[in-house]
């Protein structure tokens, strides 16, 4: 420590001076290693940069959707509800005893399944053999009732005859003594009330007839309808495609698990087991955001590409456009699976309209439930600059695209015209041939340098 009063140590003229030096050589160098930097980075760098090239093509505005294959034309099989006594509401069950080869193709009125029918036949025998018994059994008592209703009218007669001759005997009263007189009064009385009797007995015999006859005729009819219904319930055990093409089997519940509907399976009546797919006429069933359906009209070219086949493209049309919106699940949901969500989530909100794609090439690998991506055209140019939409970003405020300049990425402002999911057309900015990159350049301290420079 320097003693108190003492004077400050200084630093010469010459030390000041060669620090002073020191300074600006290391400012000088840093510069120099600074503006080095950038163009070190950007040849480092530029390899791992994706380019293309600019090209002048026809460009196509599109609206892309997805969706499941599927014939506009097709037959659910359903195994038959039984109603001759086989089927109470459903509760039994029916044995596949043969069944078209799933994949085969068959022409309408072929058979493709047969159920098993010996229960059926046995029905239909007993029920044919209780229809003849109510058959004999109606006409017998419907003949005793007849014999029996004739002898009471026969009966009826004779005491009608009886008292009207009474009434004429009753007219010799005056020629007669008055005893005589008195008998034939009583015997007149009697036939009267024995004739309106009998005429009483008659009319009720009729109605019991009728009620009895009209039962018998309920309980034959009844018999007909049971055999008539198990006959036909026997026709149904064969079933005969209602059109031409594509056998498909259905999955069933067995055991535990579902599976493919094969022969020895047992179905509940009602139940779908198998379909008949016309392969001549397939659609995509789709859906599109409800804002885009101003944009979409029947008959709209499509590019139809299968997940199955990559990089095959099929052409397709708008068929058809459904006229209610319904709630939205995720995208590409198809027509035929779920749309919306449960609980009022957010997918609920996202409405869409439901679109049929008719696919117009012919070709043996579209099949039904294949998933499926269309192009929708709705507008077409046939010489535009393209580049890819992922290429223009924005730089100082304006749509730019990033050029190869040598060693570097130049920004270059550029007009923007139409606008597809993939692609975007420049106006003006750019040439033909020239390198851009194939995504925006952000980081533009390390990736970019500028004319100037």
């Amino acid at each position: 420590m320097p003693s108190p009063g003492a004077p400050e140590p200084r630093l010469s003229r010459w030390a000041v001076a060669a620090l002073a030096a020191a300074g600006v050589v290391l400012g000088v160098v840093l510069s120099q290693v600074i503006e080095a930097r950038p163009a070190l980075r950007t040849t480092s760098t530029l390899g791992a940069i994706d380019t293309v090239i600019v090209e002048r093509k026809p460009f196509e505005s599109a609206l892309r959707t997805g969706g499941t294959v599927g014939a506009a034309r097709s037959a659910m099989i359903r195994a038959p509800r039984m109603r001759g006594g086989r089927d109470r509401g459903g509760g039994g069950t029916l044995t596949i005893q043969s069944l078209a080869e799933p994949g085969s193709m068959v022409e309408k009125g072929e058979l493709v399944a047969v159920f098993e029918t010996r229960r059926t036949a046995d029905m239909l025998d007993n029920y044919e053999s209780a229809l003849a018994q109510s058959r004999r059994r109606n006409a017998s008592r419907k003949a005793n009732m007849l014999a029996s209703s004739e002898s009471l009218r026969q009966a009826h007669r004779r005491a009608a005859a009886e008292a009207g001759k009474s009434q004429l005997d009753l007219r010799t009263a005056e020629v007669r003594s008055e005893i005589q007189a008195e008998i034939l009064a009583l015997v007149a009385k009697e036939r009267e009330a024995t004739s309106k009797q009998l005429e009483e007995e008659v009319r009720l015999s009729e109605i019991a007839d009728a009620a009895e006859t009209r039962s018998l005729d309920l309980d034959l009819q009844r018999d007909y309808l049971r055999f008539d219904r198990t006959k036909t319930d026997l026709d149904k055990m064969r079933i005969h495609s209602p059109v031409s093409g594509l056998v498909v089997a259905e999955s069933t519940f067995k055991k535990d698990s579902f599976s493919q509907a094969a022969e020895g399976d047992q179905v509940h009546p009602g139940s779908y087991f198998l379909r008949i797919v016309d392969l001549s006429r397939m659609v995509v069933f789709a859906d599109i955001n409800q804002v885009d359906t101003q944009l979409v009209a029947i008959g709209s070219a499509v590019g139809v590409e299968l997940d199955a086949y990559p990089g095959e493209v099929f052409e397709g049309r708008v068929a058809s456009i459904g006229a209610v919106a319904v709630a939205g699940g995720s995208s590409g949901g198809g027509g035929k699976g779920m749309r919306g969500s449960k609980g009022g989530a957010s997918a609920d909100w996202v409405r869409k309209v439901p679109i049929e794609i008719e696919i117009l090439s012919h070709d043996d690998r579209i099949l039904p439930d294949l998933s499926a991506s269309a192009d929708i055209q709705l507008a077409r140019r046939d010489d535009e600059m393209v580049v890819p939409r992922a290429a223009v970003g924005m730089s100082g405020g304006r749509a730019a695209v990033w050029v190869r300049e040598g060693e570097a990425f130049v920004a270059r402002p550029v007009e923007i015209g139409p606008l597809s999911d993939t692609e975007a057309v420049v106006l003006s900015g750019l040439t033909e041939g020239e390198i851009i990159a194939a995504q925006g350049l952000h980081d533009e301290s390390m990736l970019v340098a500028s004319k100037a420079d």
